[in-house]
């Protein structure tokens, strides 16, 4: 399959994907087929790549696997399509520290490679896609027939498959036969229907795109405005709580100061009083001391 240079094709933006016949599917693809696909500016992170004008993310592969090598957090395959390339599939698995050392070579690297015969443990098989699924590859080994889909990803500048579903052949050389000639087949149907020719849109479609996404970015772009205005109430209602707190303590503390002034008044009042009535008694017994003298001086 060959990808034409990009100079004469028109390259849609991503609100036209939802059109594109190979953009939200498993595009029937070969080794060598995923190698030639090429990056675009302005689509980069987005692991998307295109034949021609196609955009594809999605692939499905039939080959045979001729490397496996297992590490304490992925497992790595290497399929063979007989394309003239093999291509490297990937999967993760969570750390674990049950691995399996019989019938096992260790590389200097740490990875475990399978020697023919070899059968992962009920605890072992199950590994996690990107997307969530549980693949399991219990049964797999080198040498078998698998169906294969995944995402398109990139590894040391070499593409690789992010796997996601994984299906092993009957072990039968017949059958297994069988399904690659299907693949085959399958392949050359795809590429002569859709991949053979540009992607084109219609300018009325591409309206109704542009119509849908711009609704779609204002309905995102309400929401956010909702989830700020939602924010500033509710700082707007903690800063007047605040303030009403800090009023609360501020009366409170004024009451307390008037209170305080009051009692000093109070307290003064009552020492004014009281040294009052010292002075009056003073004044009292100073006059009734003077009256014997004043009483003697009358009654001569």
């Amino acid at each position: 399959m060959r990808n034409t240079p990009s100079g004469s094709l028109v390259f849609y933006p991503h609100y036209c994907f939802q059109h594109s016949p190979t953009y939200n599917t498993w595009a029937r693809l070969t080794a060598a087929d995923v190698h030639a696909l090429r990056a675009r500016p302005g689509f980069e992170g987005q692991n998307t790549y295109f034949h021609l004008n196609h955009p594809i993310s999605w692939v499905r592969l039939v080959g045979v696997i001729v490397a496996f090598d297992i590490y304490p957090n992925r497992a790595t395959m290497t399929l063979d399509d007989s394309s003239g390339s093999t291509i490297d599939l990937f999967c993760r698995k969570e750390v674990t520290n049950n691995v399996s050392a019989v019938n096992t070579t260790v590389d200097s690297h740490g990875a475990i490679t399978l020697n023919g015969g070899w059968k992962p443990r009920d605890d072992e098989h199950t590994y996690t896609t990107n997307e969530g699924y549980k693949v399991n590859l219990q049964g797999i080994d080198i040498g078998s027939v698998v169906k294969v889909k995944g995402g398109i990803s990139e590894f040391r500048g070499d593409k690789q498959v992010t796997l996601e579903r994984i299906c092993i052949s009957h072990q039968l050389l017949s059958a297994r036969n069988a399904t690659q000639l299907t693949a085959w087949t399958e392949n050359a149907t795809f590429y002569q229907d859709i991949l053979s020719k540009p992607w084109v849109v219609s300018e009325y479609k591409q309206q109704q795109a542009r119509i849908e996404a711009e609704g779609v970015e204002r309905e995102r772009e309400a929401r956010r405005e909702q989830r700020k205005r939602k924010k500033r109430a509710l700082e707007a209602k903690q800063k007047q709580k605040a303030q009403k707190s800090g009023q609360d303590r501020h009366r409170k503390k004024s009451g307390q100061e008037v209170e305080r002034k009051r009692e000093a008044r109070k307290g003064e009042r009552s020492s004014t009083t009281r040294e009052e009535k010292v002075r009056r008694s003073r004044q009292h017994h100073r006059t009734e001391a003077r009256q014997p003298g004043r009483q003697a001086m009358n009654g001569t």
